[in-house]
């Protein structure tokens, strides 16, 4: 993973959490995130917040389409 995930330790501390919890603690920190699926997209961060039954499991990078 990049520097951007090791910089940021309010998301790296997000492992753990429910996507309730996630979802608003990064609102309350004015990260903008969106929802879809089994994943939580941070686009300023070009993060993927991965859930497995409601809990962030993972944090990946993921790149532009081009």
């Amino acid at each position: 993973m990049s520097h951007q995930l090791t910089d940021n330790p309010i998301i790296k501390s997000l492992i753990g959490f429910s996507r309730h919890h996630c979802t608003q603690t990064l609102s309350s920190e004015g990260v903008d995130s969106i929802e879809f699926g089994h994943w939580l997209a941070i686009p300023s961060q070009r993060l993927l917040l991965v859930f497995r039954h409601q809990q962030c499991v993972a944090i990946d990078e993921y790149q532009l389409a081009a």
